[in-house]
């Protein structure tokens, strides 16, 4: 991407991630050993601080280019497009079948060379952290309206 677009996306999320912190603060942090409600947010938001530092210095080392390839916003839109996507189908479709075409697109566009793998890892993906957090962790996924009559 162009120096200009790194050095206002670190910013927005070095914004993002101070906002993260100062708010996982009002939640309390606990310990490592017995964590309250805002200490893993916290500990994201520190690390979001970080990566955004790092893009923002790598971004000002660099010399400046005059224009950036219209091919390199392609598949971050795509994949924002079925993010936004997501969301609105996750309670029809439920967890596992929205999770997994979210998963395919994900893996196309990351230019994955096989439909095959592509359906298997996806497939994995949504069952597997299905089985994890319902049945392991006891959180509630959508099961999906269409197809189970909810």
């Amino acid at each position: 991407m162009s120096r200009t677009v790194d050095i206002s996306a670190s910013l927005v999320c070095l914004a993002l991630a101070a906002g993260v912190c100062v708010e996982a603060g009002h939640l309390g942090f606990g310990s490592f050993l017995a964590p309250e409600p805002g200490f893993f947010p916290w500990i994201g938001g520190l690390a979001l601080a970080g990566l955004s530092i790092s893009l923002l210095v790598q971004a000002l080392r660099r010399p400046a280019l005059a224009v950036t390839p219209a091919g390199e916003w392609a598949p971050p839109a795509l994949l924002l497009g079925a993010l936004v996507l997501y969301v609105p189908l996750l309670e029809p479709l439920g967890y596992s079948l929205a999770t997994t075409g979210l998963c395919i697109v994900a893996l196309r566009i990351l230019k994955t060379r096989s439909w095959t793998i592509n359906v298997a890892v996806s497939l994995a993906l949504a069952v597997g952290t299905y089985l994890l957090f319902c049945r392991a962790l006891g959180v509630e996924l959508p099961a999906g309206s269409l197809f189970f009559g909810g």
